[in-house]
């Protein structure tokens, strides 16, 4: 059988949170319940596909965790501890679940206290392995010490995952994934009965059955420790089981509270985003912040495919929005390190890989000219805030970038949506920002100049006059510059071709925030009219909110689940934000209320979520959350922390602080 990831709708990301160092460079995911992906020793590499509980009788009964059980993943507050509680369905069990890593060593410690309603139940840990984000290419064997996982050819990253229990095994085995494997063995026969001590290479896991008092409450704990080596990651599970999970537990969360001591904000929500945000930096490369803790990109693209990258690589745009996020919230270490990490990875001709893995090797390598601006406009953020005094090596990053700028844009190979290219009003705006920003660090008014003649076109570029949708609005992109042409374009995701006029997003917002345009332009009001009009949705009502909206990226969207576009939280926060340039922080006020009424129970926000589908019933706060929605998005927490932020100013928090 193919290997399969997991779904990319997290219920909870965890890592331990280390101020300098990697002593515990590894990252565990929560989904359906159970632990899904875990990375290391990067925050761009998976070792592991899933873990979880089976529960059998030894004769006829056999539930797993993750389908046989209702759960709820929750954290312990500040200090970040993961928490999941669930029970059977048919009632014969409920637990407690708690995950942490070890803050010390490379090690994710689990503690599960069953409460029994039938008795002789028994416990075993199934344990899918992916060593060095691949899943058909690793070798398992189920020895006494441990339930081990390495890769099946030597490399120069190569890593060994263990899994270890307190005691010794009661049994254990390894096997192929849908043939010979645990979960096989126990759906047949209740107890393990496969004699094999090895599998692989391949889609293989391992299964080990813990020691289990027959009392109406039992605990069982395990670790799973990486390492080089076997011997390595043995002697950290072993190591880290000598000390107590509570005490491990209370070091983990007390890392994650002094944490919070440099943060600036109050809002309980906004001070999870930021710890989200930051459990998405590399420890290996600091200033490296992932898009999101999760796999697949797309329905069926990537789920079967060894050495994909999915979401958890860098977006140089999503990096900027991280940043600026940790920055409204009081962290003022970590931007600086962004800043630093963008230097190094930039490319030689001045700009940046549309994404790439934390060591800077590219992964796709289209050109996206927004994401070459971000960089100068986090420079400045941070100069012109005294957060740090530019050097030799940040002037040259904008040198560089700035060159870029003026070679290629302002048309773009792609949009921020990565669908289309051409004139996009959102590309443009941050251009024009970014030559501004440039021209204020360099001294240089050549360069503003150009800024300034590119904002007198903007309107030739990218203003329809008049089409079905409306008149004098900002469309979506125009490929050649030529908006009144009702030219054709493709749009991704399978939803056909249409005339580019007809098509229309909320980029155009941007153009405010940056400073481009005034919030009352009356281009800017009729783009919006339209926009309210046709990608809009009515987020779950309150009394306290009246009028409250989702958005979609764009009408005709077909990236989600079904082929149907989704309402992204972070469309909520942006139209928050030019509330705020208008004046109206009631709405403002309103879309914060919508952008974190949109997380799961955890508090994690979603890259979208999908309205009720016919035939389809999964209820989440009014509407269906598809599988593979990516979940935590960085940018989501970012937009979160920024617009509570620029409520509490008044003003918007991550606007270029130079005049037009």
């Amino acid at each position: 059988m193919p290997h399969r990831w997991p779904h990319a709708l997290k219920e909870a990301v965890g890592t331990a949170y280390e101020e300098t160092g990697s002593a515990s460079p590894v990252w565990f995911t929560i989904a359906d319940g159970i632990l899904s992906e875990i990375f290391y020793p990067t925050v761009d590499r998976p070792q592991v596909s899933d873990l979880q509980f089976l529960v059998t009788d030894g004769e006829k009964y056999f539930s797993e965790q993750k389908r046989d059980c209702v759960s709820t993943v929750t954290y312990s507050g500040e200090g970040m501890a993961v928490r999941i509680t669930g029970r059977e369905k048919s009632g014969k069990y409920q637990f407690e679940q708690w995950v942490v890593t070890d803050p010390a060593f490379p090690v994710v410690r689990i503690r599960t206290t069953y409460r029994w309603n039938k008795p002789g139940l028994r416990v075993f840990s199934l344990f899918k392995p992916a060593i060095n984000n691949s899943g058909s290419k690793t070798m398992a064997q189920a020895t006494p010490e441990g339930l081990i996982a390495t890769q099946a050819s030597k490399t120069k990253n190569t890593e060994t995952a263990v899994l270890v229990s307190p005691s010794t095994w009661v049994a254990s085995s390894a096997g192929y994934v849908g043939i010979s494997d645990g979960w096989q063995d126990l759906s047949r026969n209740f107890k393990i009965t496969f004699p094999w001590k090895q599998a692989g290479p391949g889609n293989v896991a391992l299964i080990g059955e813990l020691p289990v008092r027959q009392e109406t409450e039992s605990t069982v704990e395990i670790a799973l420790a990486f390492g080089s080596d076997v011997t390595e990651a043995l002697s950290y599970a072993k190591t880290s089981l000598a000390v107590s999970f509570d005490q491990i537990r209370n070091q983990y969360e007390q890392g994650w509270k002094n944490y919070g001591k440099r943060l600036e904000i109050s809002s309980a929500f906004a001070r999870k985003s930021a710890r989200i945000i930051k459990m998405h930096e590399d420890k290996i490369h600091r200033g490296a912040i992932v898009a999101s803790l999760s796999k697949p990109a797309v329905p069926d693209s990537e789920g079967t495919v060894d050495g994909t990258g999915g979401y958890h690589l860098i977006w140089p745009r999503d990096l900027y929005h991280a940043a600026m996020g940790l920055l409204a919230a009081g962290d003022l270490s970590t931007p600086r390190d962004v800043l630093r990490y963008y230097a190094k990875t930039q490319k030689s001709d001045g700009s940046w890989h549309q994404n790439f893995w934390t060591n800077g090797s590219p992964f796709w390598t289209g050109i996206q000219m927004d994401q070459v601006s971000f960089p100068i406009l986090l420079a400045h953020q941070l100069a012109s805030r005294k957060v740090l005094t530019l050097n030799s090596e940040h002037l040259a990053m904008v040198r560089k970038a700035v060159g870029f700028l003026l070679n290629k844009g302002p048309i773009t190979g792609q949009d921020r949506w990565e669908e289309m290219g051409g004139f996009i009003p959102s590309t443009i705006a941050a251009e024009i920002a970014g030559l501004r920003a440039a021209a204020n660090i360099l001294g240089d008014p050549e360069i503003s100049k150009v800024a300034s003649r590119w904002q007198s076109q903007l309107e030739s570029w990218t203003l329809v006059p008049q089409s079905s949708l409306g008149r004098s609005y900002y469309l979506r992109g125009s490929p050649t510059g030529n908006p009144g042409s009702f030219e054709q374009i493709d749009l991704a995701n399978g939803a056909g071709r249409a005339s580019a006029p007809d098509i229309i997003d909320g980029g155009f917002l941007d153009l405010v925030r940056m400073k481009v345009r005034d919030s009352k332009d009356p281009r800017i009001l009729s783009t919006l009219g339209i926009y309210e009009r046709e990608s809009l949705g009515i987020a779950t009502q309150s009394p306290s909110f009246p009028g409250a909206r989702h958005y979609r990226r764009y009408n005709r969207d077909a990236y989600g689940p079904h082929r149907v576009g989704g309402y992204w939280p972070l469309l909520a926060g942006e139209k928050g934000h030019y509330s705020i340039a208008a004046g109206d922080l009631e709405n403002a006020r309103t879309q914060l209320w919508v952008l974190e009424q949109s997380s799961l129970p955890s508090g994690v926000i979603p890259e979208q979520i999908i309205f009720p589908i016919p035939g389809k019933s999964t209820p989440f706060n009014g509407a269906e959350v598809g599988v593979a929605v990516a979940c935590p998005l960085v940018w989501a927490h970012a937009e979160d922390i920024l617009l509570y932020r620029s409520i509490e100013e008044g003003s918007v928090f991550d606007a270029p602080r130079v005049d037009r």
